[in-house]
């Protein structure tokens, strides 16, 4: 990760916040000393969004002359390899539209990032003439969308869910709004109440954690149940069990278990346990 990329990156103006985040993730991904690969499988995954989806945002960062994505190709094997990518905030760096005016740089393929593997130029798909990557917009959906007309601004839980998308960094919000709606929508009350709450203790447990606080997840898998009166935890974002804790008896059952009345004693004798979760299973927590 490289301060100085993710902080460059943060000061670009008039880009959409999903493409905003696809350069924020690319920065993170930024050495100083070794540059910028990320696979484009993984970056989907950080940016939650589709490699379509994800390679239109490239497509729109290399036009503005923000990045300018390489070909790579193993010196030794001669296989490709994943695209590097340039970022415009450092010293050497050189525009797409530039490089190609100057070099005749082959540009990356529109639908995998990478270049043409036989250096020749390429060409446009005839069905898409300016991209061999289908419309985002005419994809199949893997999720369910809730419909805009479903998520109707009189809704009683529509002010609770704006507070909460929010106060959610701009920069870490997934794309699709209505999608996250439709999950919280179906929460019960005292569950959206919790929601909202919990949700800065969230992100700071997952920046502990070293781990992007993904709000789909949250909402969908109700992780705010687990921080919801739940025990402090450590800078490595492990809770914190002691005795006077709840969770207390259900983890020394988890840990005899596993490692007999010795284990027992020693986490008995130094008084608290860090524990990768609240609980050790949903029966123990149903349970207490």
């Amino acid at each position: 990760m490289s301060h100085a990329a993710t902080n460059w990156a943060i000061t670009q103006r008039g880009l959409k916040p999903a493409t905003r985040v696809v350069l924020w993730h690319l920065c993170d991904r930024h050495n100083p000393d070794q540059g910028c690969f990320p696979s484009q499988d993984k970056l989907a995954y950080d940016c939650e969004m589709s490699r379509s989806a994800l390679n239109e945002h490239l497509k729109i960062l290399e036009a503005k002359g923000l990045i300018r994505r390489e070909q790579r190709i193993n010196p030794k094997t001669k296989q490709q390899e994943s695209t590097s990518y340039a970022l415009a905030f450092e010293p050497d760096f050189v525009s797409a539209s530039q490089s190609v005016a100057t070099q005749g740089v082959v540009e990356p393929c529109p639908e995998t990032g990478h270049g043409a593997v036989s250096g020749k130029q390429a060409e446009p798909c005839p069905e898409n003439a300016e991209s061999r990557v289908l419309i985002p917009d005419t994809n199949l959906v893997r999720e369910p969308v809730i419909e805009p007309q479903e998520v109707r601004a009189s809704a009683p839980w529509e002010g609770g869910f704006s507070i909460f998308w929010d106060e959610w960094p701009v920069l870490l919000r997934p794309d699709n709004r209505h999608h996250c709606a439709g999950i919280y929508r179906n929460l019960s009350e005292e569950a959206r109440a919790a929601a909202i709450a919990q949700a800065a203790t969230y992100r700071r447990l997952m920046a502990c954690r070293k781990k992007p606080p993904r709000m789909v997840t949250y909402l969908r898998e109700r992780l705010f149940a687990e921080l919801d009166g739940g025990p402090e935890f450590d800078d490595e974002g492990r809770f914190i069990i002691t005795h006077d804790r709840p969770e207390w008896s259900a983890w020394l059952g988890n840990i005899r278990s596993r490692f007999g009345e010795r284990g027992v004693q020693s986490i008995v004798k130094g008084g608290r346990y860090l524990a990768p979760s609240r609980w050790p299973d949903p029966k123990a927590q149903a349970a207490a």
